[in-house]
């Protein structure tokens, strides 16, 4: 439940994926081969949609591909966007006007004028979960008279999480909630202040349920303390984990708090896990548990996970050479994970890699993508993991991605990955890798390429804007979240923004 709760926004990762649908498409002649025609009609009908609330929420979808372009441009739509009947719409709108803002931060007056108490709610959390709210306001609204005990102890753990304080009297009264991961919680940031009183209360509570309730409490609690940097929080949980019916699930859900949170005592209770459970799937989550904290991989780690299965050996070997601060060797050992890798470890190596300097973490990221270049049958089930690190190349060091793409002729579905990545990076040097490598591509990786030609420049010259308009138009087998996002650059570069953006007002 508090999860939820905490999920109010999406990730700019979580945007990005979104954009990856409909990768598979067969050759087909480029975008260039039609006719140059006037498409901004065409384009305002597809931005129209953003405004025209759909019982699914595909408009959200469109509006939160339009918000990913960050254009100051938009800022009267987002303020339509205000007066929508519809609740997304509405919080949409609050959300793209505080990402354009200087400070990144939510306008409070547009959060309390919501016609009702659950769309507060939602614009709160959302607004937290995406990052856009700074104390000052968080403070302002805890002084409304009317905030919700639960929206209290949320603001309340994003003020910790901020390094500030918070009214422990506003926290308090949440102890008493029926639903026992919220109380747990209350009971969590009453213990930051020093009042551990009421999470004895609390384990005295939650020792009378079942089992079953226990280990999903716990697990919920682990999550939410990691999440608020609930760091008094880890002694607590940890004596809650040492019960005997206390699974490996929770276990590791802990030990991830442990070892983030306050590494030294989370490697020692990570030891002590590796050392009693030897299955090979849990040595494996284990393993990589412990290789995403840096501060935790201690000498000797390593050892305690070793069982002479080759993959877990090699995130023992990334553990050791962590540990030892040898970044190259870092780099090799994450290289080894890869290619011994299934989905999940490959996920974790990229990960991992960010904290490298930049020329070794460069080379983790494009080794992945040259051992996955020849390996098309695995390019869906793998295409987050592609797109993860193609993205973090992009944004480093784009021109490494241009070798890629002409390589990846013939194996489309990778080739439109790197391309997205560079869309993603949104950087003048993206855009001159796009143009590089245009007219020997799918319809739909030129349409991409074009893309990311858009997204990065400031200015386009009219070949470039004429082609862009036949994709905005629906020429160039885009998905609805990017050709939204075509066809707003394209009437921006057409000089008819003003006129897209009087008929994209929210009715």
């Amino acid at each position: 439940m508090v999860a939820a709760i905490l999920q109010g926004g999406v990730s700019r990762v979580l945007v990005c994926a979104a954009l990856t649908t409909a990768l598979c498409i067969a050759a087909k002649p480029a975008a260039a081969q039609y006719g140059r025609t006037d498409h901004v009609e065409g384009a305002i009908s597809t931005l129209k949609r953003c405004s025209l609330p759909t019982p699914r929420g595909d408009h959200h979808t469109l509006i939160v591909a339009l918000r990913a372009l960050e254009d100051p441009t938009l800022a009267p739509f987002y303020e339509s966007l205000l007066k929508s009947s519809d609740w997304r719409s509405r919080i949409d709108g609050i959300l793209g006007l505080a990402e354009l803002s200087k400070e990144r931060d939510v306008d409070v007056d547009l959060v309390l004028a919501l016609p009702n108490a659950e769309d507060r709610s939602t614009a709160i959390r959302a607004a937290i979960g995406f990052e856009l709210i700074k104390p000052k306001n968080l403070r302002a609204l805890l002084d409304e008279p009317n905030v919700s005990p639960v929206d209290a102890l949320v603001i309340c753990g994003e003020l910790h999480r901020q390094g500030q304080p918070f009214p422990a009297s506003m926290v308090r009264p949440v102890c008493a909630d029926p639903a026992d991961d919220i109380a747990g919680l209350a009971s969590l940031l009453l213990m930051e202040s020093g009042d551990e009183s009421a999470w004895q209360a609390f384990v005295a509570r939650w020792s009378g349920r079942s089992d079953d309730v226990q280990n999903a409490t716990l697990q919920e609690l682990a999550r939410v303390a990691l999440l608020y940097r609930l760091k008094t929080s880890v002694r607590g949980l940890g004596e809650l984990a040492r019960k005997p019916h206390i699974n490996a699930a929770t276990l590791m859900m802990v030990n991830a708090t442990a070892l983030a949170l306050e590494p030294k005592l989370g490697a020692r209770m990570w030891g002590t896990f590796v050392e009693k459970e030897r299955s090979q799937s849990l040595l494996l989550r284990a393993g990589l548990q412990l290789l995403a904290h840096e501060a935790a991989c201690e000498p000797g780690l390593g050892a305690k996970l070793r069982n002479g299965e080759p993959l877990v050996d090699a995130i023992a070997d990334a553990i050791d050479a962590s540990a030892g601060g040898d970044s190259d060797a870092m780099a090799s050992a994450l290289e080894v994970v890869i290619d011994r890798a299934n989905k999940t470890s490959a996920e974790w190596a990229i990960r991992r890699a960010a904290s490298l300097p930049l020329p070794q973490a460069t080379r983790v990221w494009k080794h992945l993508i040259d051992a996955f270049l020849g390996a098309p049958a695995n390019a869906m089930a793998l295409s987050p993991v592609v797109l993860d690190a193609a993205t973090r190349l992009a944004a480093s060091n784009p021109a490494l991605l241009e070798p890629l793409i002409r390589r990846a002729d013939g194996e489309h579905q990778v080739q439109e990955l790197l391309l997205l990545a560079l869309c993603n990076a949104s950087s003048p040097e993206a855009a001159d890798v796009a143009e590089k490598v245009r007219g020997q591509l799918t319809r739909r990786g030129d349409a991409l390429a074009l893309l990311a030609i858009a997204r990065g420049r400031v200015e386009l010259t009219p070949p470039i804007r004429s082609d862009l308009g036949i994709v905005a138009a629906g020429g160039g087998d885009l998905d609805q979240s990017l050709l939204v996002q075509a066809a707003w650059l394209f009437v921006k570069g057409s000089g008819k923004q003003e006129t897209a953006l009087e008929q994209m007002r929210s009715p």
